[in-house]
């Protein structure tokens, strides 16, 4: 005992120390535990001495890291919490519709005709017992909905930003500020959803009702053709909300966010379909070799396409045909879709033209890509090249496409015919997307096009204002059936790539000479 006495004095707690105690627990926090808020407060406690006043000290709290991860935690709770609001907004709204009437919001522009434009008249009893379109409507976007919600974190997400919306497209005077802080969600989620998706195609593909003999998304059942039809309705949905964004005389600077936020969505597209193909590339080139034994490196049987990155390539050709050629918005969408379709177009054939990717140097440019040290480097380049081809041939898909509406677009408004007011209105649905039109481009807008791949594909600067080219999008302010692929051998991707692009973008500006 005698030994111990020195010790118990030093054992008990200093005033200074009872009065930080006092005032951590007097400061704590409602809804947390003492214990946990001594943690957050020790997670926060730096070494050394504070900049800011004495030098003695050997350690100090961070305020400023502290007061950020209290603002996190704050902004993370308020999401989940705006989440669980959505989800019982969305339950009264299903119990309200099974007791009552269903609302006669025009829901049907959201949806996709379930049969051809030359339909029957349906007899009474049938009348009687289909239910009317907009009820259909609001049934196929709460299955949507449904369907996002078990794609994890970003299709919940995407499903909260597509109810706020529709309900604030409802509302005869909308808060223009929050539509658009909404519809940028939606494109940022459709873009999420769009590499979720293109990333377990396999396992979705293998869901559902999937036929062999299907040619085309309306016939195929499975999980990976009605997620893609989700998101051709959602992107729709975006369209409808910016129409209404318009409606309301809103400030002239959001929809730049909007344009944005599209062109993101569609780079991430883009991104989906490279990573799809360096996918089907790995899985092909990893299987084990044929009995055959061969002289050639290349084995006897050769892929022809990823078909994850020729349905994503389909589903992006669904949203060119969206963008109504009379839209300003519109307008500046389409020329965002191009400007990020000519860069992954450019990389891509400057890949083709000089035999490697574009170096960040010019001395990377100039040199020749090395030679494989091991067995592992000689795969990644084999995975590599394959997987460019495949990508290749989903661009020019896409590309095909878009030089096809770019008339509708791109040519000066002064050139286009006059519409009467007769003539009928094409509405939105993802199974009568816009055709290639007859129209001509301008030399003007042709000759846009392609200064805009050239600089894409050499990477050059293009915010020289006397340049007439193409841009990326900038913000004003914060805040059908399918087509085959072409049968081209797998040796000859390259030139093929090489002369479709040129074909489709031409190449008149590079022919004159002092013109660049």
């Amino acid at each position: 005992m005698t030994q111990n006495a020195p010790s118990v004095p030093n054992s008990l707690p200093s005033q200074q120390q009872i009065a930080l105690a006092l005032a951590i627990v007097r400061s704590k926090p409602a809804g947390i535990q003492i214990r946990d808020y001594v943690l957050q407060l020790r997670a926060q406690i730096r070494p050394g001495p504070d900049p800011r006043e004495r030098d003695d000290s050997e350690c100090y709290i961070d305020q400023v890291a502290y007061w950020k991860e209290r603002c996190q935690h704050s902004e993370d709770e308020c999401s989940r919490l705006r989440g669980v609001n959505i989800k019982l907004e969305r339950s009264n709204h299903l119990l309200s519709s099974l007791s009552g009437p269903v609302s006669d919001v025009d829901t049907s522009m959201l949806m996709a005709p379930t049969a051809s434009p030359k339909r029957s008249k349906p007899s009474r009893q049938a009348q009687k017992q289909c239910p009317p379109p907009a009820a259909a409507a609001q049934e196929t976007i709460d299955n949507d909905m449904d369907f996002l919600n078990v794609l994890g974190e970003a299709g919940s997400n995407l499903t909260e930003a597509l109810y706020t919306t529709h309900s604030l497209c409802r509302s005869d005077e909308p808060d223009t500020d929050t539509l658009c802080y909404n519809l940028v969600r939606v494109a940022s989620g459709i873009g999420k959803v769009i590499c979720i998706i293109a990333q377990n195609y396999e396992q979705l593909s293998r869901q559902g009702r999937r036929t062999l003999e299907a040619m085309s998304l309306d016939q195929d059942k499975s999980d990976f053709a009605i997620a893609l039809s989700v998101c051709a309705r959602a992107f729709m949905s975006l369209l409808v909300g910016t129409n209404k964004l318009m409606d309301a005389k809103a400030d002239t600077r959001l929809p730049s966010l909007i344009v944005c936020g599209v062109a993101d969505m569609f780079k991430a597209a883009l991104q989906s379909i490279e990573l799809s193909a360096r996918k089907t590339a790995q899985t092909f080139l990893s299987q084990p070799p044929s009995p055959k034994k061969t002289k050639t490196k290349t084995p006897p049987s050769v892929i022809k396409e990823s078909p994850p990155a020729r349905a994503v390539a389909h589903l992006l050709i669904s949203f060119l045909g969206f963008l109504e050629k009379t839209d300003p918005v519109h307008q500046k969408i389409f020329d965002g879709f191009v400007f990020v379709l000519f860069e992954s177009v450019g990389k891509r054939l400057y890949y083709f033209t000089f035999g490697q990717h574009r170096s960040t140097s010019i001395e990377g440019n100039i040199l020749p890509p090395p030679e494989p040290r091991n067995e592992t480097e000689g795969m990644r380049q084999d995975v590599d090249a394959l997987g460019t081809r495949l990508e290749a041939k989903a661009l020019v898909l896409i590309l095909e496409r878009a030089m096809g509406l770019a008339p509708n677009h791109m040519n000066p408004q002064n050139a286009r015919p006059s519409q009467t007011s007769n003539r009928p209105v094409r509405t939105l649905s993802t199974k009568t997307p816009v055709t290639s039109t007859r129209a001509r481009l301008s030399p003007l807008a042709k000759d846009r096009l392609q200064r805009t791949l050239v600089a894409c594909m050499y990477g050059n600067n293009t915010n020289d204002e006397f340049l007439d080219v193409l841009t990326k999008p900038l913000p004003a302010m914060r805040l059908s059936s399918l087509q085959n692929v072409a049968k081209i051998d797998d040796k000859d991707v390259g030139t093929w790539y090489k002369e479709e692009i040129w074909r489709l973008v031409g190449w008149d500006v590079l022919a004159r000479e002092g013109a660049w």
